[in-house]
């Protein structure tokens, strides 16, 4: 490693460089400051450093000069320019280092944050005292807001099948608010001591692989009060057969009837997961059992193959007289209004063919049971989804954490 003289320093400005602060963009930031310094010949000057997390996540990106102690809320490089030049505007000041130590600036457009004490004091209460416990839902989130509401009302149906005195929260993995972080937030602000982060998902893919896995972890270096427990995705659970199969029933398809001229194609997001294809796949031949039609086919709405409009060929080619499609979907959202796109373009090209489109999951009861199971399994310890933040942590060690990126509107 280099040794640099550093006789001459008269500033060092720390950079954070933590998963939160990398995502809003710390790298341009980073590399702006350094630039901005070579540019004024002021290297002898001033000394920059990357670190790790500073535990002000809101405030991203941080940059901390000392020996001022100044701590600033570096939004973007302009900002990052003017720290340089210590011509900051106040509303990018977050502390100043006073008499009293560090005070915060009344005019700074930071937030309040979390206390340390009442965190760290949380565990140490009386023997008697009762664990205050929350369940973190996390759905998919959606560009179309008519999905995230979807998602925040079933959780707020859910909740009377849950334990009074639990704090139950939902957060999402994109394009909606709160993320994961300020879900977490949420929760331990309200009084959390245990929380137990229960994916909205379908199947276990990528995002509940390592994205939520990057955030729980993430956050236990935070927190190392708090005790964090994962639930693991629907996948695979007989429910959903029930779910499946009641879908059907409403466009008007008897699960007690041969149908022999009836394809179900059943479709997905699709994803870059072998496994979760795979069990995709696993689901429509159970289903398949569970039915007497002729075909249950798989289609993707896309990241793979076979595409929707394959599929309906296919079954057109099989002889189906009559195609269902069967989308394997939790909420409405962007894909649902292309997949019933994708049934009207398909029922005008095959004018001899009956295509029709079943409802997504949504509201279904039996959607609630298998969640309040998950959240359950996730509270009493029988969770597959542990093994799944173990694995996250073996694969953290050998390729470094996952950064998500999160989209928001």
């Amino acid at each position: 490693m280099t040794t640099w003289d550093l006789d001459g320093m008269q500033r060092h400005l720390l950079i954070c460089n933590g998963s939160t602060c990398m995502r809003a963009g710390a790298e341009e930031v980073t590399q702006e400051i350094r630039r901005e310094i070579a540019k004024n010949q002021l290297d002898a000057k001033i000394h920059t450093s990357r670190t790790r997390c500073n535990g002000r996540c809101k405030d991203k990106c941080i940059v901390i000069s000392y020996p001022d102690a100044t701590w600033y809320r570096v939004p973007d490089i302009d900002v990052a320019k003017q720290v340089v030049h210590e011509e900051v505007a106040t509303e990018n000041v977050i502390y100043r280092l006073g008499q009293q130590g560090l005070v915060k600036n009344p005019d700074s457009k930071s937030v309040k944050g979390i206390s340390k004490d009442k965190a760290a004091n949380r565990k140490k209460g009386e023997g008697d005292h009762k664990v205050k416990k929350a369940i973190l839902f996390v759905g998919h989130g959606s560009k179309l807001e008519a999905g995230n509401d979807e998602v925040r009302e079933f959780v707020n149906r859910t909740t009377y099948m849950i334990e009074p005195g639990i704090i139950v929260e939902t957060c999402f993995l994109e394009f909606a608010s709160p993320n994961i972080e300020e879900g977490i937030e949420l929760c331990i602000e309200k009084g959390a001591e245990e929380i137990h982060v229960v994916p909205i998902i379908l199947l276990n893919a990528g995002h509940s692989k390592l994205h939520i896995p990057a955030e729980i972890e993430h956050a236990r270096g935070h927190f190392p009060h708090i005790t964090f427990t994962y639930g693991e995705t629907i996948g695979i659970h007989e429910e959903v057969f029930e779910i499946l199969k009641t879908r059907l029933a409403e466009i008007g398809f008897d699960s007690d009837v041969q149908h022999e001229e009836t394809a179900i194609l059943l479709i997905a997001r699709g994803s870059s997961d072998a496994e979760a294809n795979g069990d995709f796949y696993k689901i429509s031949r159970l289903l398949w059992e569970r039915l007497d039609v002729k075909w249950v086919e798989c289609a993707f709405m896309g990241v793979t193959t076979p595409t929707v409009e394959e599929g309906i060929e296919r079954c057109v080619n099989l002889g189906a007289k009559r195609i269902i499609m069967l989308p394997y979907f939790l909420f409405t959202g962007i894909l649902m209004e292309r997949m019933k796109r994708m049934q009207e373009k398909a029922a005008a090209q095959y004018s001899g063919t009956s295509i029709e489109i079943a409802e997504y999951f949504g509201y279904h009861p039996k959607l609630q049971s298998v969640l309040v199971e998950r959240a359950e399994q996730a509270m009493n310890g029988t969770s597959k989804g542990m093994k799944v933040l173990e694995d996250y942590r073996v694969y953290a060690k050998e390729h470094g954490h996952v950064h998500h990126h999160h989209h928001h509107h």
